[in-house]
C-alpha cells in the first residue's frame, strides 16, 4: 500500500510538473499580444477611474483618495517586480493585475453585498465582484472574440492555427480576474495547474450560486496566484492612508485621529519601519512614504520566500501584514457605512430590481435574446440586436439611425433609464442567458439546503432560529420558508418519525423540494424560473453601474429626495457624531472576524 501511494505521488508530481511547463508555454504565446489584450480590456475598465477603494466614492473629500484605477496600476507594478525576480511572466501578470477589479459594483463591496442580501430573500444566490468581472467579459462582451479581432488587425500575417491556439488560452487571463478575491488570508498560494477552461466556467457559476465559494477557488497559474497576494500588499497600506486622510479614524471621544497611533506604530516598527520615519509622517500629516515602505517590505519578503510553484511570505511578515489589515478594519473600514446608507440603498435597489424584472417579463426579453442568438455572423447579429432594440423600444428606422449617433430621444413607452436597461440586456446572447438560468437553479438548490439545515438545527439541536433582520433589508420570504420547514420537522418529530443529518437523506430532501419548485407545485414562497431569471438579469444590470450612475438613477427614479442625496454624499470629516451614525453590515462582521481569526504565525497552530 505504501509503495502504491509513493508511485501515485510520484506520478502526480510528474503530471503537475508537465502541466506547469505547458501552462508557461501558453502564457508565453499570449505574452506577444499583451498590448492587444490590454487595449480591449481597457474599454471595459473605464469606471475604475472614478470608483474608490475603502472610502465610499460619494463621500470622498480628497482628490488623493485612492481609486481602483490607482490600486490596479499599483498591483500591476508590484506583480511585475516580483514576477521578474521569480522568473514568472511579467506581461501576463501585469494584464491580470491592471484589470482585476473590473467587476466591482457601485460603492465597492457594499454594493455587491446589498444586491446579494436582496437576492437572498428570493433564494437567488450572490453577487461577487470577481465573478461579475469575468462573467461580464466572457459571456456579455465576448471578450475573446474582440481580442482575436484586435490581434488580427495588428498582426495581419498571423494564421488561423495560431489564432486558434491563442483563443484556447485566453481563459487564463479571465481566471486571474475570477480568482483574485483575497479577503481571507492564506499562508501560501499554489496554483491548480490541472484546471481547464470548463473548470474555470464552473467556478464562475459557483461564485454566483454557492455562499463563500469565491474564497475557496485556486488560480490556474502562478501569475494569478501572485496577483492574489499582491492585491493585499497594495490595498492594506492604501486603506491605512485613506482612513487617516478622510477622517474615518476617530478616538473614543469621536474626535478625528489623523496620525498613526500606538497600535499602528507597534506593527510598523515590528515590520522594520524606523520610528523616526513615523514621527516625520505624523508631523507632516503625510503617509504616502510609509505606505510605499510597507509595500517594499512586503514585496521583498515575497521574493525571498516564494518559488515559481508557490507564492508566499515569511510567517512573521504575513502575520504582521494581516495585523495591519485588522487595525484598518477596526479603525477605518468599520466606519465607512452609515445608518442612512444601510437604511436607504437596499430598499431602493430592491425597487429598481423588481421594476426592471417586470420590464424583462413584459417584453419577453429572454425570448428576444434567444432569437437574436440564432443569427450566424457577427454583422447579422449586430443588425439583429439593433432590430430587437428598435422593436422593443418602439423606435422607427429613422430613430435607430439617430440612435447610432447617440442622439435618440426617449421613447414614449419607457423612460431613458428603462431604455438603458433594455439595451444592456439585449447585448446578451443565449449562452449568457443559459448561464443565468444555471445560476438560478444552483442558487435555488443551495438556498433550500441551507434553510433546511437551519430548520433541523432549530428542532434537533436547540439552535433557536429568530427572524433574520437587518436595517434596510427585508427577509420576509426567507424567514417564512424556514418557519415552514421548522413546522414540517416538528410534525415529524411529534409523529415519531426520524429526522437525521444523513447526507443521502439530505440530498433527497433537497431534490424533492427543488423539483416541486421547478414544476410549480410549491409556489407559496418560491417564484417560477422565468421570474427568477428576470430578477437575476435585473440585478446584473444594477451591479454594472458605477457610483455616480447609481446615485443619478436613484434621483431620476424618485427613490431619494434632493435632501437625502445631499446627506448621502456628506464627507466623513464633516460628520460630527460619526460613531453614532455608523452601521456595520452583517456581511462585513463575518469577513472581518474570519480575517482576525486567521491572523497567526505559520506553524504555531493557534
Amino acid at each position: 500500500m505504501k509503495i502504491k501511494n509513493t508511485i501515485k505521488d510520484f506520478q502526480g508530481r510528474t503530471i503537475d510538473k508537465t502541466k506547469r511547463f505547458h501552462r508557461q508555454l501558453e502564457l508565453k504565446r499570449l505574452e506577444k499580444y499583451a498590448n492587444e489584450m490590454d487595449m480591449v480590456l481597457t474599454l471595459y475598465n473605464k469606471k475604475s477611474c472614478d470608483e474608490t477603494m475603502m472610502v465610499k466614492g460619494l463621500r470622498k473629500s480628497s482628490g488623493e483618495t485612492t481609486v481602483r484605477k490607482t490600486h490596479q496600476e499599483d498591483v500591476e507594478k508590484i506583480t511585475k517586480e516580483i514576477a521578474k525576480k521569480l522568473g514568472l511572466n511579467e506581461q501576463i501578470v501585469g494584464i491580470m493585475a491592471k484589470h482585476h477589479d473590473i467587476g466591482h459594483t457601485f460603492l465597492g463591496h457594499s454594493g455587491e453585498w446589498w444586491i446579494s442580501n436582496i437576492q437572498e430573500d428570493d433564494g437567488l444566490g450572490l453577487v461577487c465582484h470577481n465573478a461579475v468581472g469575468s462573467r461580464e467579459l466572457v459571456f456579455t462582451e465576448h471578450i475573446y472574440d474582440q481580442i482575436i479581432e484586435k490581434i488580427k488587425v495588428h498582426n495581419p500575417e498571423i494564421g488561423p492555427k495560431e489564432l486558434g491556439k491563442i483563443r484556447e488560452s485566453l481563459w487564463l487571463i479571465m481566471d486571474g480576474i475570477n480568482t483574485h478575491n483575497g479577503e481571507t488570508p492564506e499562508k501560501e498560494y499554489i496554483p491548480n495547474v490541472r484546471k481547464t477552461e470548463k473548470d474555470f466556467e464552473l467556478e464562475m457559476l459557483k461564485c454566483y450560486g454557492v455562499r463563500g465559494y469565491d474564497r475557496t477557488i485556486k488560480p490556474a497559474t502562478a501569475e494569478a496566484s501572485l496577483m492574489r497576494l499582491a492585491d493585499q500588499i497594495s490595498y492594506i497600506p492604501l486603506d491605512m492612508v485613506d482612513g487617516l486622510r478622510e477622517g474615518l479614524v476617530r478616538d473614543k471621544k469621536g474626535n478625528i485621529v489623523d496620525t498613526l497611533d500606538e497600535d499602528y506604530i507597534r506593527v510598523l516598527t515590528a515590520l522594520g519601519i524606523d520610528k523616526a520615519e513615523i514621527d516625520v509622517a505624523n508631523k507632516e500629516k503625510s503617509y504616502s512614504k510609509i505606505a510605499e515602505r510597507l509595500k517594499e517590505i512586503f514585496v521583498n519578503d515575497v521574493i525571498a520566500n516564494s518559488t515559481k510553484g508557490k507564492i508566499t511570505m515569511s510567517p512573521k511578515v504575513m502575520t504582521l501584514m494581516n495585523q495591519l489589515r485588522n487595525l484598518n478594519n477596526q479603525k477605518a473600514v468599520d466606519n465607512v457605512i452609515l445608518k442612512e446608507d444601510q437604511g436607504t440603498y437596499p430598499p431602493a435597489i430592491r425597487k429598481l430590481r423588481d421594476k426592471y424584472a417586470k420590464i424583462f417579463l413584459e417584453e419577453n426579453l429572454d425570448e428576444k435574446i434567444e432569437q437574436r442568438s440564432k443569427e450566424d455572423t457577427q454583422n447579422q447579429g449586430k443588425r439583429e440586436c439593433n432590430r430587437l432594440i428598435s422593436a422593443t423600444l418602439r423606435l422607427s428606422q429613422d430613430e435607430m439611425e439617430i440612435e447610432d449617433e447617440g442622439e435618440v430621444e426617449t421613447p414614449l413607452d419607457y423612460s431613458e433609464n428603462d431604455e438603458k436597461f433594455i439595451r444592456y440586456v439585449l447585448k446578451s446572447d443565449a449562452r449568457d442567458l443559459q448561464f443565468t438560468k444555471r445560476t438560478a437553479k444552483m442558487a435555488l438548490k443551495e438556498s433550500i439546503g441551507e434553510e433546511l439545515d437551519i430548520a433541523r438545527d432549530h428542532v434537533l439541536r436547540q439552535k433557536l432560529y429568530r427572524d433574520k433582520e437587518e436595517l434596510g433589508l427585508d427577509y420576509t420570504k426567507k424567514n417564512a420558508r424556514i418557519k415552514t420547514y421548522i413546522s414540517r420537522y416538528m410534525r415529524k418529530l411529534n409523529n415519531g418519525e426520524m429526522i437525521g443529518y444523513n447526507a443521502e437523506t439530505r440530498k433527497a430532501e433537497i431534490g424533492t423540494i427543488y423539483k416541486g419548485v421547478l414544476s410549480g407545485k410549491l409556489p407559496k414562497y418560491y417564484e417560477d424560473m422565468k421570474i427568477r431569471v428576470a430578477k437575476l438579469m435585473a440585478g446584473k444590470y444594477i451591479a454594472s453601474l458605477n457610483d455616480s450612475e447609481f446615485l443619478q438613477l436613484l434621483k431620476k427614479e424618485a427613490l431619494i429626495s434632493q435632501e437625502q442625496a445631499k446627506s448621502l454624499t456628506r464627507k466623513y470629516r464633516d460628520i460630527k457624531d460619526l460613531q453614532d451614525e455608523v452601521y456595520i453590515q452583517s456581511n462585513w462582521k463575518t469577513v472581518a472576524k474570519a480575517q482576525k481569526d486567521n491572523t497567526q504565525i505559520q506553524g504555531e497552530g493557534k
